[in-house]
C-alpha cells in the first residue's frame, strides 16, 4: 500500500484588523458643564479563533445630570456592559441584550443601597459591534448612531427623547418648527438605564451591511450642537483621512460654536477598512 500523499497547505484568508486611531478613535469635550458625565469604551469583540481587532465593540454612556452621580452611572454601566458582553456566548444580538440588562441591573443594585432621598443613578446607553461587512447595535436614550456613506449622513438608531414626538406635532400642524426647537421638554428622555424595567430599546433583528469607506459615528447628544447638514458637510473629507482626525474635526467644530449651554460631547468614529 502506498503512503498517503499529504494535502497541500492552503492558508485561511486573513481577516483585516481595525487599526487604532487610523480606523477607530474617540474624543471627549466637557463643554460648559462642571463635570464630564459621558463615558465610552472600545473593546476587541473578535472571537478567539478570529484575528484580534477584526471586530470592534464601542459603548457610549451619557450620565443623567439631574440624577445622582451621572458620571459614576455612565462609568459603571459601560464597564458592566463590556464585561457582560464578553462573558456571554451565542448570537451577537443576544449578547448585546444580555449586556444591556446586566448594565441596567448593576445600576439598580447600586441605587438600592443609596439613601432613599437620592434619585436613581441613570445613563443612556449606545453599543455598536462593527466588522468589515456589517454592524449591529443596541441603544436606549437619545445618543445617536450615524452612518456616513458617499456624501449622505443617516441616523440609524431610534431617538428616545421627546424630540420625535414634537417633530410629529410640527408635521401635523399642531406646533411650529420654532416652538418645537425651543420646547423646554425637547430633550426629556422617554427611556434610559435607571435600574428599572427599560421602557424603550432599539435592537434591530438583523445586522446592517456596511462597505469599505463607510464611517460609523457613535456619540452623546452633545454632538447635536452641529446641525445634520453641518455634520454631513464636515464628514465630506472623511474618506481621505483617519478616524482620529475626524473626531478632532467634529469636536473642533463644536468648540468653535461656543454655545453657552454646550453639553458634554463624546464622539466615537469607526471607519470600515
Amino acid at each position: 500500500m502506498s503512503s498517503p500523499v499529504p494535502l497541500p497547505h492552503i492558508p485561511l484568508p486573513t481577516q483585516k484588523a481595525f487599526q487604532q486611531e487610523q480606523d477607530f478613535a474617540a474624543r471627549q469635550y466637557r463643554g460648559k458643564r462642571n463635570n464630564q458625565e459621558d463615558y465610552y469604551a472600545f473593546a476587541d469583540a473578535a472571537e478567539p479563533e478570529d484575528t484580534a481587532l477584526s471586530k470592534l465593540l464601542l459603548v457610549v454612556g451619557d450620565g443623567l445630570g439631574a440624577h445622582a452621580g451621572g458620571s459614576v452611572a455612565s462609568y459603571i454601566a459601560v464597564n458592566a456592559f463590556v464585561r457582560a458582553f464578553h462573558e456571554q456566548t451565542g448570537s451577537t444580538s443576544w449578547r448585546l441584550r444580555t449586556a444591556l440588562d446586566t448594565a441596567n441591573e448593576t445600576l439598580g443594585y447600586i441605587t438600592a443601597r443609596m439613601p432613599s432621598v437620592a434619585p436613581p443613578m441613570g445613563t443612556t446607553m449606545l453599543a455598536v459591534i462593527a466588522a468589515k461587512d456589517r454592524i449591529e447595535w443596541i441603544s436606549v436614550g437619545d445618543s445617536p448612531l450615524f452612518l456616513y456613506r458617499q456624501g449622505e449622513l443617516i441616523r440609524l438608531n431610534a431617538d428616545h427623547s421627546l424630540t420625535p414626538i414634537l417633530e410629529e406635532r410640527v408635521k401635523n400642524g399642531h406646533m411650529t418648527a420654532e416652538e418645537a426647537a425651543h420646547h423646554p421638554d425637547r430633550h426629556t428622555l422617554q427611556s434610559a438605564l435607571l435600574g428599572y424595567p427599560i421602557a424603550l430599546i432599539d435592537l434591530p433583528q438583523n445586522p446592517l451591511e456596511v462597505q469599505s469607506g463607510d464611517i460609523i459615528i457613535a456619540a452623546s447628544d452633545g454632538i447635536f450642537t452641529l446641525t445634520h447638514k453641518a455634520l454631513e458637510e464636515l464628514l465630506g473629507f472623511g474618506r481621505h483621512t483617519t478616524a482620529d482626525k475626524i473626531t478632532d474635526a467634529i469636536l473642533f467644530a463644536i468648540r468653535r460654536i461656543n454655545d453657552d449651554r454646550q453639553d458634554n460631547a463624546t464622539v466615537g468614529v469607526i471607519k470600515i477598512p
